[in-house]
């Protein structure tokens, strides 16, 4: 072929070859395409459906837990409730109660559940869904102690007996009661709880209200509890002739405050009206040997009396003014008494010693002297009757009977005496 013609034939070829190569292209990008994305699960070619969309996964399940009360009183009931997610009806729900199961319950169609027990000490609740052991969160159950109180009818100046009663019966805890009077801490008192019961004898030292709180703490899984418990001794007027609680309570309260009582029982004599009349002398009350209103009054928080001689370390004292006598041991009074001195005010006063003791002596004035202690010239202290209110005596220091053998045989020749005014 002539070479005109070779460049002719290669004019015309051109095209073609250029749509080869595009083509060749074409197909190469295709398939590098194919090879890169995944291949699809069922071919439409080979005559199967378009595969659906991946399905998303299962919610997770969860169960909540409330516990209400979330404090109990031992023997009440609680109620455990919740929800589970996603919501079924008839799902089992367990609770459990300090690691064990105390409840089971099914699920509604919105999925809640509720269930009561009964427990018998606090602990952890938790709630668990049965098929595949989902847990909800932990409640404390917080269980006390179911406490009963009685008490005796007050009596002021006297121990008030409380009888608790607690359970279960296996609570072991010591039970405290403090007692407060007018506001102020008075005593504190314990008492160990067996077989469900503790019994504490509260002091009620004073007149009308007391407020008695008693507490039992922690124990044996149970919480802690406290319980108040108001009370009212109420006084009474007493004088010679009356019975009862209450004289022993009056005399309780004057023998605490050193005051000599004959003894502390229920009937009030006429020795108990000489304490009483050393009462309303010492704290300057109307002497009228009837213990009424003002004296239970100034009975509630009374100070015993102190002496106004500090040594020596025993001795006694007289005070003209308000008379009475005082047996003071270690600075403290020991024993307190009413006395009559002389009516024209001429009981010698100073510093004296007991210079002479006899049992019973003579009076110029006429009379046996009971208890006799001389301490200057014919002056003595001894016993008589009667011993009033007021100064009667010709001027020796008269005692009631009863208490002049008590000082005597708490006294010796050479002991010091303080006469004052």
């Amino acid at each position: 072929m002539r070479p005109s013609t070779l460049r002719s034939s290669y004019r015309r070829g051109l095209p073609a070859v250029a749509l080869l190569v595009a083509l060749c292209a074409t197909l190469l990008l295709a398939v590098t395409a194919a090879a890169s994305s995944p291949e699809p699960a069922t071919s439409a070619a080979a005559g199967g459906s378009p595969a659906p969309p991946a399905a998303s996964p299962p919610p997770a399940t969860t169960v909540t837990c409330e516990v209400a009360p979330a404090t109990v009183v031992f023997g009440e009931t609680v109620t455990v409730s919740g929800v589970v997610t996603p919501a079924v009806a008839g799902q089992d729900v367990a609770v459990e109660f300090a690691g064990a199961d105390v409840a089971t319950a099914l699920t509604d169609a919105s999925g809640a559940y509720s269930v009561a027990f009964t427990p018998r000490r606090g602990g952890d609740v938790v709630a668990r869904l049965l098929a595949d052991d989902t847990r909800s969160e932990t409640r404390h159950l917080v269980v006390k102690p179911k406490v009963t109180v009685t008490h005796g009818t007050p009596i002021p100046f006297l121990s008030l007996r409380y009888v608790v009663k607690v359970q279960p019966s296996t609570y072991g805890g010591a039970i405290s009661a403090v007692v407060v009077h007018r506001g102020s801490r008075i005593a504190t008192v314990k008492a160990a709880t067996r077989g469900g019961r503790a019994v504490l004898d509260v002091p009620l030292r004073g007149i009308e209200k007391f407020v008695v709180t008693l507490t039992l703490p922690a124990a044996d899984g149970l919480a802690a509890r406290t319980v108040e418990s108001s009370v009212r001794a109420k006084p009474a007027r007493i004088a010679t002739g009356s019975s009862g609680p209450r004289v022993r309570g009056l005399l309780t309260a004057l023998s605490r405050l050193k005051i000599r009582v004959p003894s502390v029982g229920t009937t009030f004599n006429s020795q108990c009206a000489d304490a009483v009349m050393a009462f309303q002398k010492a704290y300057r009350l109307p002497r009228t040997y009837v213990f009424g209103g003002d004296d239970w009054l100034k009975l509630d928080g009374a100070q015993p009396i102190k002496p106004r001689h500090a040594g020596p370390a025993v001795h006694l004292e007289v005070d003209k003014g308000r008379q009475i006598l005082m047996v003071v041991k270690n600075g403290a009074v020991y024993g307190l008494i009413a006395v009559s001195t002389g009516a024209t005010g001429n009981t010698p006063e100073g510093s004296f010693h007991i210079q002479q003791k006899h049992p019973y002596t003579t009076s110029g004035y006429g009379g046996i002297l009971f208890r006799t202690m001389g301490f200057v010239g014919n002056f003595a202290i001894h016993g008589y009757v009667p011993v009033p209110s007021y100064p009667a005596s010709h001027g020796c220091i008269r005692e009631p009977m009863w208490a002049a053998a008590w000082v005597y045989d708490h006294s010796w020749v050479g002991e010091q005496l303080y006469v004052y005014h």
